[in-house]
């Protein structure tokens, strides 16, 4: 429970980092300028993310989870004193009579939250039933409710006359389809790589590597691109594709595979991220004026974290409802074993050999061996998925710039 509050906590602090960051800089940096900074603002994040599930990794071997939340903290405490630095060279401007939207903000918390239970829970009540429909329902409604409110307000949460803008609807999408693509495999391909795998958390986190390197040196790559004249949104086309692909070429990964073989994929993957990191933040805020920059940049990390908030659940019910199908479609053979649902979602969590303590010992090893190949099977599963969503998001990319374009000819 403590834990809980504490990364409920956690996670305000972030989100209000991630809007206030990119309102900031968008401010204060103009031009060419403005590109290298959000490309360093990008390449920034990358090296949390590069280095982040690695050090995890090695902190949870060697000193136990609770250093990976203390090293946070103290990483936390240097930026902060950092803070007094930045406030002598941040010129803020002032607006008078500005509020802040309380019922607005409340009414999209409400709906983010009924949708992320959900689909959470979509896998254990099962996806038709009467509490994930009415989740959903009161998903819809919240939403509903709040864009009447913001209409309505005059200092909103969210100026929904931004979203005529539809270039700039098509690059807050970007990130949605980074959260499907990469986020997910940052989150749970660890869990794939020792439970699947059976590699250490360890060397799982190094592994991971391969998937976050590119975070260290593609922003800047493509923010240097673009300064040399090319097409900033074809750079972010190209981040897409390498999505898809690299997810798609993840179906590579079985409990045997040589990580060189799967090197090129995860690779590819975290291109997919990195090209367009920092580079679409850019973009997208150049789209609005100054003085909305924050309320814009609100909106950009709110499609950013939110998606990312719904994907990696979306994963996981997703993962446990087709592995708990797959065991138990598989499971009679093996008698006296644990209730299927139960031993799919130790599985899905990473726990392959805690289910075989219900077997007879002679079909133990066997047993965990059917766990792995069906946690494999659905692995690749939601790998389609999620290159199947990536797609369907390039192709909604592409349809609102291009009448985006129309429309200003």
């Amino acid at each position: 429970m403590i834990l809980d509050a504490a990364r409920a906590l956690a996670g305000l602090g972030g989100a209000a980092i991630f809007s206030c960051g990119s309102a900031i800089l968008s401010t204060i940096f103009s031009g060419p300028a403005r590109a290298k900074a959000f490309a360093l603002f990008g390449t920034v994040a990358g090296i949390g993310v590069a280095l982040g599930p690695s050090l995890s990794g090695v902190l949870i071997q060697g000193l136990g989870w609770r250093w990976v939340f203390a090293l946070h903290a103290i990483v936390l405490a240097l930026a902060l004193l950092a803070v007094p630095v930045m406030a002598r060279h941040t010129v803020e401007p002032q607006r008078q009579g500005a509020r802040v939207d309380i019922v607005g903000s409340g009414l999209f918390i409400l709906a983010m939250l009924l949708l992320t239970v959900g689909i959470t829970q979509g896998s254990q009540w099962g996806w038709a039933s009467p509490g994930v429909l009415v989740l959903f329902a009161g998903a819809i409604a919240a939403l509903a409710a709040f864009t009447t409110t913001e209409k309505h307000r005059t200092h909103p949460m969210l100026d929904l006359s931004v979203l005529t803008n539809r270039r700039f609807v098509a690059l807050c999408l970007v990130p949605v389809a980074g959260s499907f693509g990469f986020v997910t495999m940052l989150t749970y391909l660890p869990s794939y790589l020792t439970a699947a795998g059976g590699y250490t958390g360890g060397t799982a986190g190094l592994i991971m590597i391969l998937l976050t390197a590119p975070m260290l040196v593609l922003p800047l790559l493509a923010a240097k691109l673009v300064s040399r004249g090319i097409s900033a949104l074809g750079i972010i086309s190209v981040s897409l594709v390498c999505l898809i692909v690299g997810d798609a070429a993840l179906t590579l990964f079985h409990p045997d595979v040589s990580i060189t073989v799967v090197a090129l994929p995860m690779i590819v993957t975290g291109a997919g991220y990195a090209l367009a990191a920092g580079l679409v933040d850019g973009q997208a805020l150049a789209l609005v004026n100054p003085e909305r920059a924050g309320m814009a940049a609100g909106f950009l990390n709110t499609m950013r974290l939110g998606s990312e908030a719904i994907a990696v659940a979306l994963y996981g019910s997703l993962l446990a409802t087709t592995l708990t199908a797959k065991v138990r479609d598989g499971i009679s053979a093996f008698p006296e074993t644990s209730d299927p649902a139960q031993a799919a979602g130790q599985a899905a969590g990473g726990d392959v050999t805690g289910p075989a303590s219900s077997v007879a010992a002679p079909l133990r090893a066997q047993f965990t061996d059917f766990l792995i190949s069906a946690y494999d099977s659905a692995f690749h599963t939601v790998l389609w998925v999620l290159a199947g969503v990536c797609l369907v998001l390039l192709l909604a990319i592409g349809a609102l710039l291009c009448t985006s374009r129309n429309t200003t000819h």
